[in-house]
């Protein structure tokens, strides 16, 4: 499971610069990542054998082969097959509606390709591990909160056996 120390991170971006440069930083900033990176859509749905903890996604991956997946199309797969997974798209579109489309079908935020990007990145990324990070943290208090009730319950039934039993 995702922790702040360990990082399964995806890059779909058929640009090959900027996927380098999204490799650095997310290893500059999250040194113990695990980031797989691929060129198209199709590619990466095809490498994802496990569930990553996060998915930055380019919005024009058929800007090089036409006949390739857009972003979007490739977001409907990965909700179909890992739906808790966030994604977060990474686009040069300013567009408002292109925005909000890819929100409707499940991705996590929109991030526009500009100078305040990767800092934007940096904010999202560590968002999203703290949500982990306290969802791990109600589980553990979900167990515990059970255990305490079936101690609870069992000191009860022991009292009350012990009360009958004399």
């Amino acid at each position: 499971m995702l922790n702040s120390n360990k990082l399964k991170l995806t890059l779909v971006d058929d640009d090959a610069q900027m996927s380098e440069m999204l490799k650095d930083f997310f290893s500059g900033r999250f040194p113990s990542s695990i980031i797989s990176s691929y060129p198209t859509g199709e590619l990466a749905l095809q490498g994802m054998f496990e569930s990553p903890d996060l998915i930055v996604l380019d919005y024009h991956l058929d800007s090089s082969d036409p006949t390739a997946m857009n972003g979007l199309q490739v977001l409907k797969k990965i909700k179909d097959q890992f739906p808790d997974v966030p994604v977060i798209f990474l686009s040069g579109q300013e567009k408002a509606e292109i925005a909000a489309n890819t929100m409707k079908y499940g991705a996590y935020d929109y991030v526009v390709k500009n100078e305040s990007a990767f800092h934007r990145l940096e904010i999202l990324t560590n968002n999203i591990l703290g949500h982990a990070h306290l969802k791990k943290n109600l589980g553990t208090q979900k167990f515990f909160n059970r255990f305490l009730g079936i101690l609870v319950i069992a000191l009860i039934i022991g009292m009350i056996i012990m009360r009958f039993s004399r």
